[in-house]
C-alpha cells in the first residue's frame, strides 16, 4: 500500500472499543449509538460526504430534526468527568448535551468541525443517560467523550475506533465502482479482483493491489450503461490454474461477450453479445458461472434485459452457445440478476431469473407471472434455504412493493408471504436468540422527497420467523442508504454471522457499528478458513478480519461450488 493509504487506514480503522463503555481515555459515545430510535429527518453521514479529514468511525449524524436523542452509558467508577464533543454546523445550527439531569452550558455544532470541551459532570458508578438536546437543526456530530482528563485531545481517541475484534487486512484504491468480482488470475492462490466501472470499463488487480491491465469502454451509450452493475466474472474455464475474465466489450461499434486472459486482458475467445443489435437500452446485464452438467461447474449463464426483450443464454466454457430463452416483458420484470443454483439436489443447476425457473437445458419448470405481472414488483434479491424444514431448498425473495415470498423451489408454490415496505435486500439463517430457526430478515426500503431535501433511499430491518410472523424492526426509523447484507464464517467457528450496512447484527436483531464503510462481500479472502468482510465506498476497497478468528488453514475457495456460489456469483441484488 502507498504511504497515503496507510495513513488513511490508521486514521479511520485502528480497532478498539466502539460502543459506549470505559476506555483508558474515558467513556466514548459514538454517534452510531443514538440510532436505536433515530428521529425522522436525521441522516447518517461520513467524512467523504462532509469533505472533512476524518470522522470517528467514519460515521456522523446530521441533526435535521429537533427531536432529542438519548443513549445509556456505563460509568466505570465514581468521579468527575469532563465532556468533549466533536461537531460541526453553520447557519444557526446548534445543540447541547445533557448527562442525567444536568445540561451543559456549552453549545455545539455552530462552526467548522471542532473538538470542544463542554463542562464537567459528577457521576456515580453504574448507568447514566446521555442526551443530545436543545437542537437547532443542521448540526453534525460524530462522537462524545466523558473523560477524567480535563485536557483530552481528539487525536487521543483515534486508536479507539471500531470494535476490538475488527482488524484491517487489506486496502485498495480503485476506480469508482459498484461491481467488483473476485478470483485468482495469476495462479498464486491469492485473491485477485476485477473492478467494473459503471460505464462497463474493466480493471484487473492482483492481490497486492497492482493493476495488471485495463480496458476502457467507448463513450457511446455511456450514460445508459452507468445506471446498473456492469457484467463480468472471473473463472478458470480452461483449467490452467489461472482465471479468465469474461465481460462485455464493444469493438468497432459491435457488442461482444469476451473471454480475456486474466493476466494481460488479451482476447482468447469471443462471441456476439446476446442482445438485439444497437441501438438498445442497457438495463440488467449480468453474468454468472453455472453447473449445467454433472461435471465441475464450467458453463456461463448470461442475462440481458433490453426492455421489452429479456434473454437468458447459456454457453460452454469456450463460449459456444447452448440455449436461449426469450421473454417479451418490460424492463426489470425478471429482476436484476441470474441465479444458477442446484435446487433439487441432483448435482445440476437450475437457472432462476425473476419469477421464472428454467432447467439446465433452458426449458421452463415454472413461472409466477400471474403473481408478479407488474415489472415494478420484481424480485430485487434472492436467497436459498430450507425455510419450512422439509429437507428441501426453498427460494426466499424480496419482491419490491409486493413484499417477501418464500416459494417451494421446484414448484413455485408459495409457502408464506408478508410485506416490508419496498422489500429490497434479504437474508435467511439462524441469527436470533429465541425464535425458531431459520429467520428471514429484509431491508425494507423507503423513498424520500429529494425536493424537500430528504434522502432518496432509506432502509430499515424487518425480521420474520420461519412461518412469516413479524418479530421486530430495527432501527426504530429507517436510516439513509441502500445497504447490503453479508453473512459468513467471520470467527472461523462455523457459525454464520450477519452484517448489514456498517453493523454486525446481534442475537436480538439489532446492530453494533463494526466498519467505517458499508459491507459489500464476505468470503475466505485470505484462504485460511475463516471468512473476511469486504467493504466498498468511494473508490476504497477494504478487507477486514476478526482478530480472534480460528484459522483452519484450509482455503474454502478450493471447493469449486463454494468458489462459484459464494465468491464469484456475487451481486448487490
Amino acid at each position: 500500500m502507498k504511504p497515503f493509504f496507510l495513513l488513511l487506514a490508521l486514521l479511520t480503522t485502528l480497532a478498539a472499543a466502539a460502543s459506549p463503555g470505559p476506555t483508558p481515555k474515558g467513556i466514548i459515545v459514538p454517534a452510531s449509538d443514538f440510532l436505536e430510535e433515530i428521529p425522522k429527518g436525521n441522516i447518517i453521514t461520513d467524512a467523504g460526504t462532509l469533505q472533512t479529514k476524518w470522522l470517528f468511525n467514519n460515521t456522523g449524524l446530521v441533526l435535521n430534526s429537533a427531536t432529542n436523542l438519548m443513549t445509556q452509558i456505563s460509568v466505570p467508577e465514581d468521579g468527575l468527568y469532563y465532556l468533549f464533543v466533536r461537531s460541526q454546523g453553520k447557519g444557526g445550527s446548534s445543540f447541547k448535551v445533557a448527562v442525567n439531569d444536568k445540561v451543559t452550558d456549552s453549545i455545539f455544532g455552530r462552526q467548522a468541525i471542532s473538538w470542544k470541551r463542554g463542562g464537567a459532570f459528577s457521576l456515580k458508578k453504574g448507568a447514566a443517560n446521555v442526551k443530545v438536546t436543545r437542537i437547532n437543526p443542521g448540526a453534525v456530530f460524530d462522537v462524545l467523550v466523558l473523560s477524567k482528563n480535563p485536557s483530552l485531545q481528539e487525536d487521543e481517541i483515534i486508536p479507539y475506533q471500531l470494535d476490538p475484534e475488527v482488524q484491517l487486512l487489506r486496502e485498495y484504491k480503485i476506480p469508482l465502482s459498484n461491481a467488483v468480482k473476485f478470483g485468482d488470475v495469476d495462479g498464486d492462490g491469492a485473491t485477485d479482483f476485477l473492478v467494473l466501472e459503471p460505464d462497463f470499463s474493466a480493471h484487473v488487480y492482483n492481490n497486492n493491489g497492482r493493476e495488471l491491465w485495463q480496458w476502457k469502454a467507448p463513450e457511446a451509450y455511456t450514460k445508459e450503461r452507468a445506471e446498473f452493475e456492469a457484467p463480468g466474472v472471473l473463472w478458470d474455464f480452461d483449467h490452467d490454474g489461472k482465471a479468465e475474465v469474461v465481460h462485455w466489450r464493444m469493438i468497432d461499434g459491435k457488442e461482444w461477450l469476451v473471454m480475456a486472459d486474466g493476466l494481460t486482458g488479451a482476447i482468447k475467445l469471443q462471441t456476439e453479445w446476446p442482445t438485439r443489435p444497437l441501438p438498445h437500452v442497457y438495463n440488467n446485464f449480468r453474468l454468472a458461472v453455472a453447473k449445467l452438467t454433472r461435471d465441475e461447474p464450467n458453463e456461463l449463464a448470461v442475462f440481458t434485459d433490453m426492455g421489452d426483450t429479456i434473454r437468458v443464454n447459456a454457453y460452454t466454457s469456450t463460449l459456444k452457445p447452448l440455449w436461449q430463452h426469450t421473454e417479451y416483458r418490460k424492463k426489470d420484470n425478471l429482476g436484476h440478476y441470474i441465479y444458477p443454483v442446484d435446487l433439487n439436489g441432483d448435482g445440476i443447476d437450475e437457472v432462476l431469473v425473476g419469477s421464472l425457473l428454467l432447467d439446465a437445458t433452458g426449458n421452463e419448470i415454472w413461472n409466477r407471472f400471474d403473481l408478479l405481472p407488474d415489472n415494478h414488483d420484481h424480485a430485487d434479491s434472492y436467497k436459498f434455504a430450507d425455510v419450512n424444514g422439509d429437507g428441501k431448498l426453498d427460494i426466499v425473495t424480496a419482491n419490491s412493493e409486493a413484499g417477501i415470498f418464500v416459494y417451494e423451489a421446484m414448484t413455485g408454490k408459495i409457502i408464506w408471504q408478508n410485506v416490508a415496505e419496498h422489500s429490497q435486500q434479504i437474508q435467511v439463517g439462524n441469527f436470533l436468540r429465541g425464535p425458531g430457526a431459520p429467520q428471514v430478515v429484509v431491508g425494507g426500503r423507503t423513498y424520500g422527497n429529494r425536493q424537500a431535501g430528504e434522502p432518496y433511499l432509506s432502509s430499515q430491518l424487518y425480521w420474520f420467523d420461519s412461518h412469516g410472523n413479524k418479530l421486530l424492526k430495527w432501527p426504530g426509523n429507517p436510516i439513509n442508504g441502500n445497504p447490503d447484507f453479508v453473512k459468513g464464517n467471520w470467527q472461523g467457528d462455523g457459525y454464520n454471522y450477519l452484517f448489514w450496512y456498517k453493523f454486525k447484527l446481534d442475537e436480538t436483531g439489532r446492530g453494533r457499528l463494526f466498519f467505517p464503510d458499508p459491507v459489500f462481500h464476505l468470503f475466505d479472502f485470505q484462504g485460511k478458513g475463516a471468512e473476511e468482510v469486504v467493504t466498498l465506498n468511494r473508490g476504497l476497497l477494504r478487507v477486514y478480519g476478526c482478530k480472534t478468528a480460528y484459522h483452519s488453514g484450509k482455503d474454502a475457495k478450493k471447493n469449486l461450488l463454494y468458489l462459484k456460489n459464494v465468491v464469484v456469483n456475487h451481486t448487490h441484488y
